[in-house]
């Protein structure tokens, strides 16, 4: 598969981009049957998914390996998030270029010095950011790479600090400010990035900080992370889009995974058969037995290389 429009025909066309966060093929599969018209490989979810934990533990080839399975699994446009690339300009421009070859439609490159692939084990605490004009060179560099192709580069900054509290380690990392986080966004939109991102703005009561940020950084805004407190959405999609955003996230697929698979398993451990598992037909389009891929085009190229296979066989007898 590959998909069927990319991320700049749907910004230029006015079409608002949800993107929910996925890991694996499955999780995109699903997505698309669900009706998004975009996915985000979240490197977080990855990782997890890959035991991969903390953040470092895996590297870009499998990173690279990951995103070109996901890209033939979908006809969504995948987004990519590249955590900060690899650290330093050639290795930025060196992994987006293998990127974009894999298929992505847009890749992040972020200004964190950890929770990046091969670069330690410090998400969890932190070691803060890099200096801001190492990071608008990564995104110049990432930019150039990326010329001649579909995909765009997201110009991420994690530094604002604060956020929601159900964001986890990322809230408590603390930050250098809005006035930063704005500075620096600016400085990718310099370097060449078409869309940008600032990280924890994703929380109630941020009307004030998303309109700031519209008034004041140029090109196409990717609202982090749809989030919820107290059981009401912190914002709506209506809202996001007035507020001057464009795209937007959120973590899903592997919480939604996981809850299936412990109700499933525990169910048919605690009744030692497999009936609740398979009488439950949860989806139409999925039925009693899982196939979120169609195999008919392999069956038949199968057939045909079989025939021909059979077909030398008997002209040699």
């Amino acid at each position: 598969m590959s998909a069927k429009t990319t991320i700049r025909q749907m910004l230029e066309r006015g079409e608002f981009i949800w993107a929910p966060c996925i890991y694996d093929c499955m999780s995109a599969r699903i997505a698309e049957l669900c009706g998004y018209n975009a996915v985000l490989i979240s490197s977080c979810e990855l990782e997890y998914s890959m035991n991969g934990i903390p953040a470092g533990m895996y590297n870009w080839e499998e990173y690279i390996w990951a995103t070109e399975r996901i890209c033939n699994s979908t006809t969504l446009p995948v987004i990519v998030d590249g955590e900060n690339g690899g650290g330093t300009p050639m290795q930025v421009y060196r992994n987006c270029k293998r990127l974009a070859r894999a298929g992505a439609m847009a890749i992040s490159i972020e200004d964190t010095l950890s929770g990046s692939v091969a670069q330690g084990y410090g998400y969890m605490h932190g070691r803060g950011y890099m200096d801001r004009e190492l990071w608008a060179a990564n995104v110049r560099a990432a930019v150039d790479a990326v010329k001649g192709t579909d995909c765009m580069i997201i110009a991420r900054t994690d530094c604002k600090g604060g956020g929601a509290p159900q964001t986890g380690s990322i809230g408590r990392m603390g930050g250098m400010g809005l006035e930063e986080a704005i500075r620096r966004a600016q400085m990718g939109v310099e370097a060449g990035a078409e869309i940008t991102m600032i990280q924890n703005i994703c929380h109630a009561d941020c009307e004030a900080e998303c309109r700031e940020i519209a008034a004041r950084v140029p090109g196409y805004r990717f609202y982090p992370d749809l989030h919820a407190t107290d059981g009401k959405p912190d914002c709506t999609m209506e809202q996001i889009q007035e507020w001057g955003f464009h795209l937007v996230s959120n973590h899903v697929a592997m919480k939604g995974a996981m809850k299936g698979m412990l109700e499933y398993m525990r169910a048919n451990f605690a009744n030692r058969n497999t009936v609740y598992s398979e009488n439950d037909e949860f989806d139409e389009k999925i039925g009693h037995e899982f196939h979120p891929f169609l195999f008919e085009d392999y069956v038949e190229l199968d057939k045909k290389y079989t025939a021909y296979e059979n077909e030398l066989r008997a002209r040699k007898g």
